[in-house]
């Protein structure tokens, strides 16, 4: 009986490590080089962002995969000595027509993470390139917590199919 005991607290004891052990914990969406970005940032933004301009398809992805990429983009700009300031995101977003209407977020204390990321990561492009913003952006680690989806190296976004559970993520807006 007292054998029995110890298999069973064993048990518990491993099934409490292995449920602990989930990288990133649920409370993260993903992290970035150790760089959490939570789950509550997230849900805030994409709200935010949502109010402002429903007509992003994919939101929650979007929204992921940008504070993912502009994450990238300040690791990146920290290596190459590339200043990030206020005035040179504004800069940045006037400069780039793909995301010049996101210029309207900043007034938004709850969507101006996402124009941020935006313009960090075209701040970064622009100084370095392309290619050597993906190749470099490719070897910093990124996760991903499966209920978000997976992290596609090839495209440096978020996969939905790749997540591991269940749970679908909802989206704010139809896809078009």
């Amino acid at each position: 009986m007292k054998r029995m005991r110890w298999v069973v607290a064993a048990l518990v004891a491993g099934l409490l490590t292995l449920v602990g052990c989930s990288t990133p914990s649920g409370t993260v969406a993903a992290t970035v080089n150790g760089t959490a970005i939570t789950a509550k940032a997230l849900d805030t933004t994409v709200t935010a962002v949502g109010r402002e301009d429903a007509a992003i398809a994919d939101l929650n992805t979007a929204v992921l995969t940008m504070a993912i990429r502009g994450e990238l983009a300040r690791i990146i700009a920290k290596e190459q000595a590339i200043a990030i300031t206020p005035q040179g995101q504004v800069e940045a977003l006037a400069a780039n027509t793909q995301i010049s209407g996101y210029a309207k977020f900043l007034d938004d204390p709850n969507a101006a993470p996402f124009a941020r990321d935006a313009a960090d990561l075209s701040l970064v492009l622009s100084k370095v390139g392309a290619e050597a913003f993906i190749a470099r952006a490719q070897q910093i680690p990124v996760e991903v917590n499966p209920r978000y989806g997976a992290w596609a190296l090839d495209t440096l976004s978020i996969n939905q199919s790749g997540g591991q559970l269940s749970q679908p993520w909802p989206s704010a807006t139809p896809s078009a």
